[in-house]
Formats: C-alpha cells, sequence, structure tokens
C-alpha cells in the first residue's frame, strides 16, 4: 500500500470514528487494524496476540500502576490541603504571594502524583478558597494552577515518560532525570512572569504583607517535610542508580503509605479509594499503550515508518523545520486530543524521523511532554481547565483565557530546550 494512501486511510478512518463519537483509545486501535485489514495479509493480523502479550507483560509498564497508586495514596489521604498551607508562608517573600504558592506546591505535589490533572485537582480544590478570600484575581488564580498542575507530566514520575520510554525503547530513568531542569526551569519562567505580572498591575493580587516570622516558616516544615522526603526517595534512588523505575514506584508505594501513616489517614476506605482510581486509570492507560502498539505495528510492518522518513529526508528538510513542523502539529492536535493519545498516536511517524535529522531520544521525550503541557491547558479540550472550571466553579472561558499566557511560557521552554539542549542532557548525562 502506498505511504500516503495509508494514512490518508488511517486519519480518514480514525476522524470518522471520534466524529461518531468513539472513544479515543478504541478508535486508535481500530484505525490501526484497519491499515492492517486493508493490506490483506492475515498474517500480520495473527501476529497482533504477541505484539499484545509483549507489552502486557512488560515489566518497564508496570511502574505504571505503582506511580499512579502512589498518588492516589497521597490525593485519597487528604494531605494535599496541609501541603499547599506549608507552603505558603515561603511564597510570601515574592510579589504575587500565593499565585507562586500556586506553582510550587504544584511541582512538589507532581513529583509525588505524577498525573497533571490529579496536580490541578488536589492543588486546585484548596487554593481557590484561599485565593479568593484573599483577593486575588480569579483569571490569574486559573492560569498558575492550570499550568501548575501540567508539570506532573514532566516532573518525575511521569507516565507519559514510561510510556515513551516504552514505546522507543529509551532508558526510563535518564528520561525521568531529564526532566527534573525543564521543570525547575518552567517554574522559574512562571514565578518570573508572576512576579512582573503582579508588580506591574497592582489589581491582579493584594498589597504584600508582610516577610513570615522566623517561627511561621519552622511551624510550616512538618506540614511538607513528608512529601518532599517521599519525592527525595523517588528521584534520589533512580539518579543514584540503586533501583530501576519500576523498582522506584515499589518505593514511592510504600512510602506514600508511611506519609499517609503519619497524618494518620490510613484506613481501609481510603486505601479502597485509591486502589479504584488506580485500576480505573491503569486500565484507561493500558487500552490507549495497547491501540498505540496496533499503530506502530501497523506503520512498520507496510513500510510506513521507512517511507516517510525516506520521503522527508529526501525533500532535504532541515532539522529546524521538522522541529517547527512537530510544534505546529502537537499545537493543532492539543486543542482536540488528549495528551497520551496524541503522542502515542504521532510517535511512530515522527520519531523514526526526527532521530533520521540527528535528534537526541532523551531531549526529543522532553519537548514532546512540554508540548503535551500545553495541549493540556488549550481549549476545547484541555483537561486541567475542565478540571479548575469544575473546582472554581466559572465560564470555561475565563479559565482558558486566564492560562494563555502561561501558554508562551510553555512555548518559551520548547525554543530554550531548542537551543540549549543541555538544559534537559546534562542531568542524564551524570547518571
Amino acid at each position: 500500500m502506498e505511504v500516503f494512501t495509508a494514512l490518508g486511510l488511517f486519519v480518514g478512518t480514525l476522524t470518522a470514528l471520534l466524529l461518531i463519537g468513539t472513544w479515543m483509545p478504541a478508535a486508535l486501535g481500530i484505525s490501526g487494524l484497519t491499515l492492517l485489514i486493508a493490506n490483506g495479509d492475515g498474517r500480520m493480523l495473527e501476529s497482533i496476540g504477541s505484539v499484545f502479550w509483549n507489552q502486557g507483560s512488560s515489566f518497564v509498564l508496570l511502574a505504571i500502576p505503582m506511580f499512579i497508586f502512589m498518588g492516589e495514596i497521597v490525593l485519597a489521604s487528604g494531605v494535599s490541603s496541609r501541603f499547599y498551607r506549608s507552603i505558603t508562608p515561603w511564597a510570601r517573600f515574592l510579589p504575587g504571594q500565593l499565585y507562586n504558592s500556586n506553582i510550587v506546591a504544584s511541582a512538589l505535589f507532581s513529583s509525588v502524583c505524577g498525573s497533571s490533572v490529579a496536580t490541578a485537582a488536589a492543588v486546585g480544590t484548596v487554593a481557590i478558597p484561599e485565593l479568593r478570600k484573599a483577593g486575588y484575581n480569579d483569571r490569574m488564580s486559573f492560569g498558575t494552577l492550570a499550568v501548575g498542575g501540567t508539570l506532573g507530566i514532566l516532573i518525575p514520575p511521569s507516565s507519559a515518560m514510561i510510556i515513551y520510554g516504552s514505546m522507543v525503547n529509551e532508558n526510563i530513568a535518564k528520561l525521568f532525570i531529564a526532566g527534573i531542569v525543564p521543570g525547575v526551569m518552567i517554574v522559574g519562567l512562571c514565578i518570573a512572569y508572576i512576579v512582573l505580572a503582579t508588580v506591574f498591575n497592582r489589581r491582579l493580587a493584594p498589597a504584600q504583607t508582610g516577610l513570615p516570622s522566623l517561627g511561621e516558616l519552622l511551624q510550616s516544615v512538618p506540614g511538607a517535610l513528608p512529601l518532599i522526603l517521599l519525592m527525595v526517595a523517588v528521584i534520589g534512588s533512580l539518579y543514584t542508580g540503586m533501583v530501576t523505575p519500576t523498582e522506584a514506584a515499589a518505593v514511592g508505594v510504600l512510602g506514600a503509605l508511611l506519609v499517609a501513616g503519619s497524618f494518620k489517614k490510613l484506613n481501609w476506605p481510603m486505601l479502597k479509594r485509591a486502589l479504584e482510581a488506580t485500576v480505573a486509570s491503569t486500565c484507561m492507560l493500558m487500552f490507549i499503550i495497547l491501540s498505540a502498539q496496533i499503530i506502530a505495528f501497523a506503520f512498520a510492518r507496510l513500510g510506513i515508518t521507512r517511507e516517510l522518513t525516506d520521503f522527508v529526508v529526501n525533500q532535504n528538510v532541515s532539522p529546524w523545520t521538522m522541529l517547527l513542523i512537530v510544534v505546529v502539529l502537537y499545537l493543532v492536535l492539543g486543542c482536540f486530543l488528549d495528551a497520551i493519545s496524541m503522542m502515542v498516536m504521532t510517535l511512530p511517524l515522527i520519531y523514526p524521523v526526527m532521530m533520521e535529522l540527528g535528534f537526541d531520544s532523551v531531549w526529543l521525550g522532553v519537548v514532546l511532554v512540554l508540548l503535551m503541557e500545553i495541549g493540556l491547558i488549550t481549549p476545547p479540550v484541555g483537561l486541567n481547565l475542565f478540571v479548575l472550571q469544575r473546582v472554581g466553579g466559572r465560564p470555561l472561558r475565563e479559565v482558558a483565557l486566564g492560562s494563555l499566557p502561561f501558554v508562551g511560557l510553555l512555548l518559551a521552554g520548547v525554543l530554550l530546550l531548542a537551543i540549549w539542549p543541555e538544559i534537559a542532557l546534562w542531568l542524564p548525562g551524570k547518571l
């Protein structure tokens, strides 16, 4: 089958299925199967079972349910409110005070949660009443919480990084470590913007209160320390090479149970809620991963991946032009698809092309995750926007407008990574 005919069939089938309301993971899998059936080779369909088995029994992918379980324990135990209030005194050193708390709390919370939507929901539920009571601008509040939530798929542990690594056969530990410095960079860019915005527009935030006393700072430590220690245990064990990502996930689950116990929240109803949420999230992600494997298998067996790569190379497309194409593609798709589905659908096509043009696999993973973050805060399908709309009780338009400046900051992050790839590659190089 000719490459562009096959791509047209795939895109057409996927579009038709989505228009009639088919669930995205199912639509992806059916579209991949359509390619194999149209090719008329029954042996390819017989191979699907082994593809499923290889992915379903993957030791690497075992990290996904355990990291999700770790995050769900932390969420179900209700420690997020105590954690947020512990961060607040430290944010009073800079203009924009509680806005900065949103960013820092989201960054730290995401490192033990691994989910953007869960981070936005957990921090937003606690932060929005506090922000309104103190007189902060609603639109700006939504923006800081939305972008803070996106850090859940960049700062490790990240389900998106695990899926990327399993699909392209990249070292998961390196991907996790590669997300740390870019994550800190995004936090820095957001805080810099908040400081400048609140200094030049006094209506965005109330007058700055006095600096916290030493006593206030010391009193805040016990509320934040357990989650910070959990983060250090997971990331530190990975960085030192003591454990694999899957083993680090097991360490994280044990640590989360200890955190819940330290706050006297460890009980069977809490564990039941965490387990139910973990099963639901894991089933959804595994469905997407298996559908992605059908697509990747179909593209590879039909020669679509190789032919498309050769076509791009023969057109003498420069690496930077190709990167721009990928950025625009993800910005457009991010308006209509959820982040994980967007990645697994496009990765079998763009990854070989980007590798042929000389890009680094770990660096590309970080860039794609940043682009996926933008999709989480752009309407009409930005999941973080819907979460905050529900939590904050405001129209989606207000939440989306508040997030708009932070879309620019995430794009600036992609630009900085393109200019200085070492931002993502320096720390993994130390492993």
